[in-house]
């Protein structure tokens, strides 16, 4: 009888047992595939502000070459682009200038030799007491002005050019050479900017430079600040800058000004950052995506981006248990910037979270 009575009683525990609602587990894995993590931090909140800008060459490291004499242009040796020596011939235009700065020379030159040799005629004639000492002064007075007048006739000369230097008299200046003008690079650089082309006439009082040159070892950032975000932007403010020549590659520099104009067509402010270019990636004119990250006072949890998953409507993250044990929490992303999402969720600092392989791990822990 007692052996009934038990036999009985254990289908009714067996049903009662089946017939209680089990308590809803989170969802968890036991796994030994290795995921990358990062940890959940509790930090300001970081507000992003992007802009765009461009890349242009450092203005304090330039040199502009404008014309000083009226021409035509019969070379032109410096291509845009192109790494040029100081002192390199850029250029050369034939010059009626240039023509008039010889004939002043070759005149001053020959009144210096009728000058030095009535000098040493005088000076001959006074030791033999043909001649007064008031006419031996008045010889070498005549001298050295024509000396003198020599001499500034070659230095105008050597400053617009001139012919070329080397030739068989001491000075490398004699009537027969051509009347050039040699556009020379007063420095070393690349030519950023080219505005003469062979046969053009060129005039003196022309406002454009001929070449511009710049080393480029420096580049200036020009950032398109609209009015709205002027107030954010200060004189020391970190960025991050991106091209599309080099989209994997993030350039770093720090706000160095900030102009006081607002440009009237564009409505836009523009800052400036300097940025070292000795490996010269950088070129002027370049497309520039930039990124400011301003802190607030208000704290909250951070993630990597990487680690949020995006699934039906809720967002979820992959908390590392330990172990090789994941498990999915849900959170609540309160804002998302390049570097950090903000969230709400059952999750505290230190708390370990998969970046690399999160989706597959979500889709793994959700059959």
């Amino acid at each position: 009888m007692k052996i009934k009575h038990c036999i009985a009683f254990l289908p009714l525990a067996l049903l009662g047992a089946c017939s209680q609602k089990p308590t809803e587990a989170p969802k968890t894995k036991d796994t030994d595939s290795a995921f990358r993590t990062d940890i959940v931090q509790l930090r300001n909140y970081e507000q992003e502000l992007q802009f765009t800008g461009q890349v242009s060459f450092n203005q304090k490291q330039v040199d502009r070459i404008y014309p000083i004499v009226s021409g035509n242009v019969l070379e032109v040796n410096a291509e845009l682009g192109a790494y040029v020596q100081r002192g390199q011939v850029l250029a050369k235009l034939q010059s009626a200038d240039v023509s008039q700065y010889l004939k002043e020379y070759t005149t001053a030159k020959s009144n210096y030799d009728i000058a030095k040799r009535n000098a040493d005629n005088v000076e001959q004639l006074y030791k033999t007491k043909f001649s007064s000492e008031n006419d031996l002064i008045t010889a070498r007075k005549q001298l050295e002005i024509a000396a003198a007048e020599m001499e500034r006739s070659k230095q105008v000369l050597k400053m617009y050019g001139g012919p070329s230097y080397g030739g068989p008299s001491n000075d490398g200046i004699t009537p027969e050479n051509r009347p050039l003008f040699l556009v020379k690079a007063p420095v070393s650089g690349y030519v950023v900017e080219r505005n003469v082309n062979p046969n053009m006439e060129i005039r003196s009082d022309n406002a454009n430079s001929l070449f511009t040159i710049s080393n480029l070892s420096d580049v200036w950032v020009l950032i398109n600040i609209y009015e709205s975000d002027i107030q954010s932007v200060k004189i020391g403010q970190p960025v991050a800058i991106t091209t599309l020549a080099y989209p994997d590659k993030t350039f770093h520099g720090r706000i160095e000004n900030i102009s006081q104009v607002v440009d009237n067509d564009s409505k836009v402010v523009q800052a400036r950052v300097v940025l070292s270019n000795q490996n010269g990636l950088l070129k002027p004119d370049m497309f520039c995506a930039v990124k400011m990250h301003l802190e607030k006072p208000e704290k909250l949890l951070s993630v990597s981006p990487k680690s949020v998953i995006f699934s039906e409507d809720k967002y979820f993250v992959i908390r590392d248990n330990g172990r090789g044990n994941y498990q999915s929490v849900p959170v609540e992303v309160i804002k998302s910037t390049s570097r950090f999402s903000y969230i709400k969720a059952a999750l505290k600092a230190g708390d370990r979270v998969v970046t690399e392989g999160a989706l597959l791990l979500f889709n793994e822990l959700a059959d």
